[in-house]
């Protein structure tokens, strides 16, 4: 009986083998792996920093026989914003400067100056995104402390007129570290019709100056 039995179950595990058999063993499903492309640029942001330069123009007095050559160092800050689009880079910038750029000179015992005391601009920046470099065009309006002074056995005479007037420039800024760059930049800027006591005062400058910019 019991060999009967032994018989039977062996009968029937092989019958059912090829059932088993019939029903392959299939893999998990494996999820695709999607690549992130990061589309962000490194000049994506706000930027703060300080500059250094040398202005050189000149000076106009209607009616008032007057040296005109002006020249002398300039620096300051500058504050930024960019925006990264399909290679190019689109910005504005607001800058400050501290001048010299004056004619200087002593007649007759009287030391006398004319000139640009101090200035600022604000620009929008078109530039191309190539990497770590960025050329760029820029323009906008510029603002400043136009005047001039006498100055002669301890007294001064000196007279100003805050004035606006125009800029435009270009140049080339590269990102040296993480969030450090580096940049050299040609201004010019002009001032017409400023009114400094009666006497009418046009003023230009070419502004050559290099930065440094720190990113956020």
């Amino acid at each position: 009986m019991k060999k009967l039995l032994a018989v039977s179950a062996i009968a029937m595990m092989v019958a059912s083998a090829p059932a088993f058999a019939a029903d392959p063993i299939r893999p998990a499903p494996v999820t695709p792996i999607v690549p992130v492309v990061d589309s962000s640029s490194i000049w994506d942001g706000f930027y703060a920093g300080a500059n250094v330069g040398y202005g050189w123009g000149n000076a106009d007095l209607d009616g008032v026989a007057w040296p005109e050559d002006i020249n002398g160092w300039l620096g300051g800050v500058q504050l930024g914003y960019n925006i990264a689009l399909d290679g190019l880079v689109v910005g504005i910038e607001g800058d400050y400067q501290f001048s010299d750029v004056k004619w200087h000179d002593t007649i007759q015992g009287v030391d006398a100056e004319l000139g640009i005391n101090h200035f600022g601009t604000i620009r929008a920046r078109l530039g191309a995104d190539l990497g770590t470099i960025m050329p760029y065009l820029t323009a906008g309006v510029a603002f400043g402390d136009l005047g001039g002074k006498l100055s002669a056995g301890g007294t001064t005479l000196s007279s100003s007129e805050y004035a606006w007037g125009w800029t435009a420039g270009g140049g080339v800024e590269a990102m040296v570290m993480d969030n450090l760059s580096l940049k050299g930049e040609y201004l010019y800027a002009s001032f017409r019709n400023v009114d400094i006591d009666g006497v009418d005062v046009d003023a230009d400058a070419h502004i050559a100056r290099i930065g440094v910019n720190f990113h956020f």
